[in-house]
């Protein structure tokens, strides 16, 4: 199958390179999109997302939009697709531009292959507590807008579960429902903002949004979980247990994640996007840790081919940097993740690699 099969090529979003960051929010909230190509001219040069704005905690509203827009790696209409979404998947990025001879002819996202998951993977029967994230972060009712703002900056995600203070699940928080304003500019700055087109003090409680009232049933298949995420346009769902507790949280990337795209069956391939070409201290921790964990996989879990994905967000504020490190490994039947941050990359790491050894080593022992 090719990309020009299932990509979106009709009606498609864009931003002249000469908008402004203010342009770009207004347009992404209208349309529902959290990642925008830039056209310079006809021609694609980069994309704009909700990540890369979240990052700078303060942006002046008439910045220009290709001073925060990323260059990206590019698919052609006759790209395979599963090859489109091994680099998808290794980009860390919702959508990948269709490019010939310079100009963008169409557009390939992680819902373009959730719409086309029963092409994609033929009889995919996974069920949802295989592949969700088992350590969500949750926001409570009683938290103000900018604890979860914070949240939102630290984690690279576009919505998180919102439960009570006793724990039970009562619905969605999506990034576009908090102001621009505060999308800006830092907390310490805004004092005042809008919420859906409300006013709203800077001490405003989560509960007291509209929230999205859609979740996932850990028995549930994949693909009805995928049909979900599309039919609702949202890229994560809680997945909710008898009690109405968070057990745990899927988004587009953990279904894309156990996408089997071909190579060889033998050996962990260990896979890293997020960072640098110059950051060789932190691909140094990384690497060493991961073998650590690798070459012990075929007595923890009987795993001896599969993939191991690391996606590392940094993160500046006052002269430091904080790390969101995203993990999946998928070998034999195992498909688990495990999601930490942590101002010291070497224990983030750290902390991830003993959690993976003790929930394998839990589970061979049941």
């Amino acid at each position: 199958m090719k990309v020009s099969e299932i990509m979106t090529s009709k009606n498609l979003v864009t931003l002249p390179s000469t908008s402004t960051v203010a342009d770009a929010l207004s347009k992404m909230r209208s349309t529902g999109i959290h990642q925008v190509p830039i056209l310079n001219g006809n021609r694609y040069s980069g994309m704009l997302s909700y990540r890369e704005i979240l990052r700078r905690r303060s942006i002046r509203s008439n910045s220009k939009v290709d001073s925060f827009m990323i260059r990206t790696a590019k698919l052609t209409p006759n790209t395979d697709v599963k090859s489109a979404v091994k680099l998808l998947r290794d980009s860390g990025l919702a959508a990948l531009p269709v490019v010939e001879s310079g100009h963008l002819s169409g557009i390939l996202s992680r819902t373009d292959i959730l719409k086309n998951l029963h092409k994609v993977v033929p009889a995919f029967e996974m069920k949802c507590f295989e592949v969700m994230s088992s350590d969500p972060v949750l926001v409570q009712e009683d938290e103000p807008v900018h604890r979860a703002l914070e949240k939102f900056r630290s984690l690279d995600e576009s919505e998180m579960p919102v439960v009570s203070s006793t724990g039970n699940f009562l619905g969605i928080l999506r990034v576009d429902q908090i102001s621009q304003d505060r999308l800006l500019n830092s907390t310490e700055r805004v004092t005042t903002g809008e919420v859906a087109g409300e006013a709203e003090k800077a001490a405003v409680k989560i509960g007291s949004l509209g929230l999205m009232h859609v979740k996932a049933d850990p028995d549930m298949t994949v693909e009805k979980c995928a049909s979900l995420l599309v039919g609702n346009k949202i890229r994560a769902i809680p997945v909710v247990d008898s009690s109405n507790k968070v057990a745990g949280v899927i988004d587009s990337s953990d279904i894309i994640g156990v996408i089997d795209t071909g190579g060889s069956k033998d050996g962990i391939l260990i896979q890293v996007s997020g960072l640098e070409p110059w950051d060789d201290d932190l691909y140094d921790i990384l690497y060493h840790n991961a073998s650590k964990l690798v070459a012990r996989l075929p007595m923890l879990a009987g795993i001896k081919g599969g993939h191991m994905d690391f996606h590392v967000a940094k993160y500046h504020s006052e002269g430091r940097t904080k790390f969101s490190v995203r993990t999946r490994l998928v070998g034999g039947s195992v498909s688990m993740t495990i999601n930490d941050y942590d101002w010291n990359f070497g224990k983030c790491i750290d902390r991830i690699m003993e959690t993976y050894d003790n929930r394998l080593s839990k589970r061979r022992d049941k």
